[in-house]
């Protein structure tokens, strides 16, 4: 006898699955909500995203094409707020969300990072909700190296985060390694702490077609220069300044394109400016294109046309553009932290490389590219790789994880 269609709701405080991921906070966890919820509500589930309404010409509810129906609640100021000012508006959307969980209930919340986990949680214990949390990333404190993780954007992050990991019902880890960030650093019961692995649209991603690749031949064998990509928020965290050293660092005889997809966050400027000064010291201005952020067609084409894909970033708690390459049939070379180390399957799919050195990072870079063989070898497990996952797997286990909870209580 089949199961019951669930009732879920998806928290998003700071930022909207509307939003493009690469502009304002969009980044993967958006990617991440949109494709499970999506892969949920076409399975026959009923799935609302309560999010803060941030333009005052957002309607109150948006209907998907999956199914899946978006809710802006008032909370704060309607236009886009810098990162940190979310903990100013929490108690606000907690109001909104109790009131919009007492007329329309649903049998699983599932917050996403820890301002909606904070203003979720008095909700769902008031309407007897289950509450489900995921971080999508963990601060460290300030002192800390970035390798330990971002820095927390406003006071209460570090103890809501611990908090969340001893109050909510269970935590949906995106890894392995982010599971043992939340064990280790806040000591949370291990019986509530599950892993759902992450999918990727095989169809979206894929490696370049008949045409795409005779013109990228064509275009190498006529003095063209490859490509390595970087994709993500123009934040410190990801480490573009570090891609761009790497690339620097390579003789300008057979230095390869640079190509950076995506925007600042809306308190970000400063770092996006610090990118561009560091291409013109370095005199990388003709071969460093800044793209700015891509919708997901976009992305999905920049990416297969690219030769390597880079994610020097200083943590991840997983890498779902490490995927989206591998699905393309991209080769990626990335920090050996976190969940990356998941992502890419070192020296089969791809290249891990530890610490800040750019020659290290150089050095990668250039092996790859000096063997055609290898990076399509590597290209070719890639996408093999890839297809072994997909949304609808991840929304299956996910699924499983909510009836658990369920049953459990």
């Amino acid at each position: 006898m089949d199961s019951p269609p669930l009732s879920v709701g998806f928290v998003m405080v700071h930022t909207s699955p509307l939003d493009v991921p690469g502009t304002k906070d969009a980044g993967g966890m958006n990617v991440v909500v949109s494709a499970q919820a999506d892969a949920l509500a076409r399975a026959g589930h009923r799935v609302h995203i309560y999010t803060r309404r941030s333009d005052e010409s957002s309607p109150e509810r948006v209907e998907l094409p999956s199914g899946v129906t978006v809710v802006h609640l008032d909370a704060g100021p309607a236009r886009l707020l810098a990162k940190g000012e979310h903990e100013g508006v929490i108690a606000e959307f907690e109001r909104a969300l109790a009131a919009e969980l007492a007329s329309e209930p649903t049998q699983i919340l599932h917050a996403e990072h820890w301002f909606s986990g904070i203003a979720a949680l008095e909700p769902a214990r008031a309407a007897g909700i289950p509450l489900v949390q995921s971080y999508h990333s963990i601060a460290a404190a300030p002192e800390t190296p970035l390798t330990e993780g971002e820095r927390p954007e406003s006071p209460g992050r570090l103890a809501g985060e611990r908090l969340l990991a001893h109050e909510v019902d269970l935590v949906i880890a995106v890894s392995e390694a982010e599971r043992h960030t939340v064990l280790d650093r806040f000591g949370a019961d291990p019986a509530r702490v599950r892993v759902v692995p992450l999918g990727v649209d095989t169809e979206l991603f894929h490696p370049v077609l008949g045409g795409e690749s005779d013109e990228q031949r064509d275009w190498l064998e006529h003095g063209g220069r490859p490509e390595v990509l970087v994709v993500g928020r123009l934040h410190p965290l990801k480490g573009f300044d570090l891609a761009i050293e790497a690339v620097a660092a390579i003789p300008e005889d057979s230095r390869p394109v640079l190509r950076i997809v995506g925007a600042p966050p809306p308190d970000g400027d400063d770092h996006a400016r610090e990118l561009h000064e560091a291409v013109a010291r370095h005199g990388m201005i003709a071969t460093t294109a800044f793209d700015g952020a891509l919708r997901r067609g976009e992305l999905a084409e920049r990416i297969r046309r690219a030769t390597i894909l880079l994610i020097p970033s200083h943590t991840e708690t997983f890498g779902l553009v490490a995927l989206e390459a591998s699905a393309s049939g991209i080769p990626v070379i990335a920090r050996d932290t976190g969940g990356l180390r998941e992502a890419v399957l070192n020296g089969e799919t791809g290249v891990l490389v530890s610490g800040d050195d750019p020659a290290d990072w150089a050095g990668a870079i250039e092996k790859l590219l000096a063997d055609p063989e290898l990076l399509a070898s590597m290209g070719a497990k890639a996408r093999e790789h890839a297809l072994s996952t997909s949304w609808e797997s991840s929304a299956e286990h996910l699924l499983e994880a909510y009836r658990a909870l369920l049953a459990s209580r």
